[in-house]
């Protein structure tokens, strides 16, 4: 009788079944063999999340010269020196490995400390220097807990169309939390005020009037607001985060309109068009920059402490977030204003305590 084998399997698979199958192997062959069998036995492989976000030592290339990471383009990369000078540059063998993200200082040597190709750009990244603020969200993929945004930016400024898309205020309660666990400044800005008529209060957003978060509306057609928003940006580093189609891009080019980004429509299917692929540093004057992000359909906060939430959902009372799970948000007795606000408590609360397959805590 023929045996017959699954695509892939080596045809002396059923000998490894034999007392001596691993007799002559030696002991790396081993060890291998075992952390694979682990690995398929778990199905995923186990990591500290947090030490994946370690930096090497950059104290001893301290007497090099600094710049801004603004752009990385594979192993080279785009910094800007004192002053908005542009330079490129190649990465040293041992960042190569290391999670690079646009705003991260650096450290760079003007001549290779290591063997390079001629026809690259001679100055290299030997360091990084610690990240002042690292704006992240949760991963999707088992290999990544988190999805690197920036690093060492002030604020960020979530964007929320009056329509076209219309106004989500989930997506601005996950921005608020993730500008809360990087440590920075958060902001609303509402795009297309133009869009509604002046009556409209924009309701969604009471909740986030309540907690006293700043809310700027804007019009790129009529200009509202757009002197308030260069004020407000000037000596910052600000993120720019929102929808597909909510109108980040055309807000740079009112501000800033020497970088003439593309802008898109929306969808016969309600959405926007995504013109931004990457996230992009813009020097918006002397002193400000801004960094433009590609359009998102959610922000993960999986991996994300649940303590965060008190902050964001201040009208809730400790017991309801410790667990809220338990409550209806159709309970007329809990007397909800918004019951939204409940509905996005539980969303946030469950998807904090999904457990990424490289964190070896829960969260």
């Amino acid at each position: 009788m023929v045996r017959k084998f699954r695509l892939g399997q080596s045809r002396d698979a059923h000998e490894l079944d034999a007392p001596d199958a691993y007799a002559r192997e030696g002991r790396a062959q081993s060890k291998r063999r075992q952390q694979t069998a682990e690995k398929l036995a778990t199905e995923a492989e186990v990591h500290d999340s947090e030490s994946m976000l370690l930096l090497p030592d950059a104290s001893p290339w301290a007497h090099l010269q600094e710049a801004t990471l603004v752009c990385r383009h594979s192993q080279i990369v785009d910094l800007e020196l004192e002053g908005r000078v542009p330079l490129r540059a190649t990465l040293a063998g041992k960042l190569k490995g290391v999670k690079l993200v646009v705003g991260d200082r650096v450290r760079f040597s003007p001549v290779p400390v290591e063997a390079a190709d001629p026809g690259l750009p001679q100055a290299q990244v030997v360091a990084v220097l610690p990240r002042r603020t690292l704006l992240k969200r949760g991963g999707i993929d088992d290999r990544e807990p988190w999805q690197l945004i920036c690093a060492n930016a002030d604020e960020l400024w979530a964007c929320a169309a009056v329509v076209d898309p219309p106004l989500r205020p989930g997506l601005l309660e996950r921005a608020q939390t993730l500008a809360l666990a990087a440590g920075m400044g958060f902001r609303v800005i509402v795009t297309k005020r133009d869009r509604a008529s002046v009556r409209d209060t924009l309701p969604e957003l009471d909740p986030l009037r309540a907690q006293g978060l700043p809310i700027l509306e804007t019009s790129v057609k009529t200009g509202q607001g757009l002197d308030a928003f260069r004020d407000l940006l000037r000596g910052r580093s600000v993120v720019l985060v929102g929808h597909s189609g909510v109108g980040k891009s055309s807000l740079v080019n009112a501000v800033a309109p020497d970088h003439n980004l593309r802008t898109g429509d929306v969808s016969r299917y309600g959405t926007g068009r995504q013109t931004t692929t990457s996230a992009r540093w813009l020097p918006a004057g002397p002193d400000a920059t801004l960094i433009d992000t590609p359009g998102i359909r959610t922000l993960s906060v999986r991996g994300f402490p649940r303590t965060l939430l008190p902050t964001v959902f201040p009208e809730f009372p400790a017991e309801w977030i410790e667990d809220p799970m338990a409550l209806d948000p159709e309970d007329e007795a809990l007397g909800l204003d918004y019951p939204e606000r409940l509905q996005s408590l539980q969303r946030l609360w469950a998807e904090m305590e999904e457990r990424n397959p490289n964190q070896n805590v829960h969260r």
